[in-house]
Parts: structure tokens; C-alpha cells; sequence
């Protein structure tokens, strides 16, 4: 049942919207991150790659090891979050920097085994460029993720 109710979720997002993001088709997956995504069967992929941008309005650090950024959308990106990211993230974008902290959570351990980060970790009022998949994260309200983050970059 939650499976298709986030099916019926992401089609009404996608078919009032259109596809979100910039078209990144030819992003790849540096380093294979997406293969230490900690129990990875929770997001659903809208898109399997996006660019965006915005302001950094915080950086969480999670138990499963993972940084959990709060972006605020730049305006031409403004409908890649949706009515749970509105309630429960600030309207903000959730972007996942994955295996960037002490795992704190035992069943998360095996997810970073042999996977080193080497992304840039981005300060509070950061302007930043994300890239990686733009997801739905079903254990958490269906909010919009980019998760995990491919590359980010300050300028």
C-alpha cells in the first residue's frame, strides 16, 4: 500500500510539475556511492540524476553516518520539494552526504564499509551545486531527497 502511494505521489508530482531539476542523463555515479546507501529500498528514484542549487540552511549529522543537509532552492529548482518538505523540512530540499561521519547506528556500519567520502562538507550559508538522484524518501513523509550527492561544489 505506502509502495503505491508514493507511486501516486511521484506521478502527481511529475505530471503537474514535469521532470525536475536540470536533465542530467549523462551524470554517472563516481565511486559507485549509491551502492553504500544505507537501507537504500526507502527512496524511490524520480530521477536518477539532477543538478541544483541553493543556500545551505543546515547541516544535521546523522547517526547512520550520514550529513543531512537543508537546502533552500534557488528559484528556477523551487519545484523539486513538495508538501512534505514544506511541513517537516522547512520547505527546504534534503541533500545526504553519505558516510561522512562516525556510524553511530550499529546497523548502518555495513553500509560504508570500504567507501571513503570525499565530498565537501558545505557551511550554513553556503551557496552550493549539488548533483545525484533525486529521490523520494518513503520512510520519512515521501519528503524530496537528492540522496546520496554525487558532487557538490562551492563557488
Amino acid at each position: 500500500m505506502a509502495v503505491l502511494a508514493a507511486a501516486s505521489v511521484a506521478y502527481y508530482y511529475v505530471s503537474r510539475n514535469g521532470p525536475p531539476g536540470s536533465d542530467n542523463s549523462q551524470s554517472s555515479d563516481p565511486d559507485s556511492i549509491s551502492s553504500h546507501v544505507y537501507n537504500s529500498y526507502r527512496l524511490q528514484i524520480i530521477k536518477s540524476c539532477i543538478t541544483a542549487s541553493g543556500v545551505v540552511d543546515n547541516v544535521l549529522q546523522e547517526a547512520d553516518g550520514d550529513y543531512h543537509v537543508r537546502l533552500s532552492l534557488d528559484p528556477q529548482y523551487s519545484n523539486l520539494t513538495n508538501s512534505a518538505n514544506d511541513q517537516y523540512q522547512y520547505y527546504d530540499l534534503v541533500v545526504e552526504i553519505i558516510c561522512a561521519l562516525p556510524i553511530n547506528q550499529p546497523d548502518a556500519v555495513s553500509a560504508c564499509q570500504n567507501y571513503t567520502n570525499n565530498i565537501t562538507i558545505p557551511s550554513i550559508n553556503d551557496h552550493i551545486t549539488i548533483t545525484g538522484p533525486y529521490v523520494l524518501d518513503t520512510s520519512h513523509n515521501n519528503w524530496a531527497e537528492i540522496h546520496p550527492v554525487y558532487t557538490l561544489t562551492i563557488p
